[in-house]
């Protein structure tokens, strides 16, 4: 068996299997105390499998009630969004998706000893991403050599984010020495010039609502328990649901957001020995150099705004597939689109109000984005036959694809090795200046980030 063939078949176990798996070595690799670092490993994969419960049974919850919100409208949309699971099953069957493997592995590696990135990146579960868009590039350029360098500078540009929200992250989690190199959060990119404006309206700037902002002003109104079930019995009457069915929804909607953050708790619990030890360790050979370890996004999961501006948004949604001309895609697999809500959780540090206003801002480029890919994810379908198209649709999508503008950018950049000039010499230099105004603002975000956090907040 292969390096490559071992590895996938311990990614087949899952993220909470695999995950503390790899944390356990590391833990051992820095000096944690076998008893201490098996502990550690458990408890992450205890929080991994806890969190993907509670996900699980909101998503199964809220899903239905938001896909029936859509069905509601009569659209007869062509192409459908079947989420991220089918889409990942087409990803892996690229041909040359094993090579992610090393790829990642090797690029993370080589910047760690250069000292250009501080993150050590654990979560190869979501190795597949770099596989799905190694998969687009090559249906748009026919060259496997163009999809490997795009691929790897991709890689290159999720660790180095992970540089920059790393103060963000442990602020908004209190989880220490960990960061999310997870490609949703290259979402934040066009985020920040938004979030910038909305932060100089005097009205908004005025509002904070954050969680704990939230139940000074609200009180009882803003506990995560009542604040679902509020949003729930919104939903399930907006969704047409009987007085059984909307009372149902919202004791799971209350249910979801109290155990979210109960769960959460165990990823401080078990990533603060390590991440100690593993800091200290990498000081004594690399002195005045810190170093995180990266995670997958679930250790956001804890963040009530995350999925109450993720709920809020499902009209907005609705609204997109009606008015937006020409549009082709139904929400169905993705309706909660929380890769938007991941990405601006984070830059707002948990701001309700700016959270749920930049998704509505982004949701429509999201479904330009679908439509535009929906060909292309059809294509790889019929070709590998992973993915069967659904009864009553001509085409495959994603909607809430993750790094969408990021994606569309190197996806029309890499056009030029296909004979496109025009796009690729409009888009490149417009992401050159948005990648350097992003990188330029998230400094300034980081230091304040590092400031709350010395202060203990």
């Amino acid at each position: 068996m292969s390096g490559v063939t071992f590895i996938r078949s311990l990614l087949d176990y899952g993220a909470a299997v695999f995950l503390p798996l790899i944390m356990l070595i590391i833990a051992l690799i820095v000096r944690v105390k076998p008893g201490r670092a098996i502990s550690a490993a458990l408890t992450l994969g205890v929080a991994f499998t806890g969190m993907s419960l509670v996900i699980s049974f909101m998503t199964g919850a809220i899903s239905p009630a938001g896909q029936a919100l859509v069905q509601n409208t009569g659209l007869n949309l062509t192409a459908i969004d079947v989420g991220w699971t089918p889409v990942a099953a087409i990803a892996w069957a690229w041909p040359y998706a094993a090579l992610m493997f090393p790829l990642q592995i090797g690029i993370n590696i080589v910047m760690l000893a250069l000292g250009w990135t501080q993150v050590l990146n654990v979560d190869m579960w979501n190795v597949w991403h770099k596989a799905f868009i190694g998969a687009m590039i090559m249906i748009l350029t026919n060259s496997p050599v163009i999809a490997v360098v795009i691929c790897s500078l991709w890689i290159v540009m999720e660790l180095k984010n992970g540089d920059l929200i790393k103060n963000q992250v442990q602020a908004l989690t209190h989880v220490p020495g960990v960061t999310i190199p997870h490609c949703n959060m290259l979402d934040i990119m066009w985020m920040v010039p938004v979030n910038n404006l909305l932060e100089r309206i005097p009205f908004l700037k005025k509002i904070k609502t954050s969680p704990q902002e939230l139940r000074e002003k609200l009180g009882f109104f803003a506990e995560n328990h009542v604040l679902g079930f509020i949003l729930g019995v919104i939903l399930g009457v907006a969704s047409g649901y009987n007085a059984k069915q909307t009372l149902t929804l919202a004791i799971q909607a209350a249910a979801s957001l109290t155990l979210f953050p109960m769960v959460a708790q165990l990823f401080m619990q078990a990533l603060a020995p390590v991440s100690e030890a593993a800091g200290e360790f990498m000081k004594k050979r690399f002195p005045g150099r810190d170093f995180y370890i990266g995670l997958d996004w679930p250790i956001l999961a804890g963040q009530p705004t995350l999925w109450t501006a993720a709920i809020l948004n499902i009209p907005i949604i609705l609204l997109c597939a009606i008015l937006i001309p020409n549009n082709i895609t139904l929400p169905f697999g993705s309706i909660l689109i929380t890769s938007f809500a991941m990405a601006a959780t984070v830059l707002t540090q948990g701001d309700l109000i700016r959270t749920w206003l930049l998704m509505a801002i982004a949701t429509p480029f999201a479904f330009l984005s679908s439509n535009w890919f929906a060909p292309m994810i059809t294509q790889m379908a019929l070709q590998t036959g992973a993915v069967t198209l659904p009864e009553g649709s001509t085409q495959i999508t994603w909607l809430a694809h993750n790094a969408q503008f990021t994606k569309v950018a190197l996806f029309k950049g890499a056009e030029l090795f296909g004979g496109k000039f025009w796009p690729a010499a409009a888009i490149i230099p417009v992401f050159a200046v948005v990648y350097w105004y992003y990188v330029r603002e998230m400094k300034k975000r980081e230091a304040a980030a590092l400031a709350r956090i010395e202060r203990g907040e």
